[in-house]
């Protein structure tokens, strides 16, 4: 199985991540509005839990959706990996990280976002949460996440 998530998986997080690359240019005009939120899991090494944090941000545009993600610590460094790719005018909750953003609109619930951390959660054990199914690495939480958005 994990073998199938490195393969798979990792194929569709690359052509994510080049999609990613093409966002700016392909959807420049067209950003109707870009919602973020964050979720977590951990990331399980030598006995110890590490927390993670998972961003995903939609990009609602004339041309369709586009699902951008992230993972690492909860800081401003994992979402400046969201950032890179389409920066100006975002929907979110009142997290701090967000508060540096210009054209930010703070809302309660980030309704798209928390529909869509609920399914990774019912998709995959392992980010549900007091589980023995653990993730062990960074790249299996991103070539997991790519399964689902791909």
């Amino acid at each position: 199985m994990f073998t199938w998530i490195k393969c798979y998986g990792g194929r569709r997080y690359e052509k994510l991540v080049e999609l990613w690359g093409k966002a700016k240019e392909l959807v420049k005009g067209n950003v109707v509005t870009k919602v973020v939120d964050e979720m977590w899991t951990y990331l399980y090494k030598n006995t110890r839990a590490f927390y993670r944090w998972i961003f995903t941000c939609y990009v609602y545009t004339t041309l369709g959706l586009l699902v951008l993600f992230s993972v690492r610590d909860r800081d401003e460094r994992t979402f400046n990996e969201i950032l890179k790719y389409l920066p100006q005018g975002w929907v979110s909750d009142d997290y701090n990280v967000y508060f540096s953003l210009r054209n930010h609109t703070v809302v309660k619930f980030v309704n798209p976002n928390e529909s869509s951390h609920s399914s990774l959660r019912d998709r995959f054990v392992r980010f549900k949460r007091a589980t023995k199914a653990v993730n062990r690495s960074l790249e299996r939480i991103k070539y997991s996440i790519a399964l689902v958005f791909w």
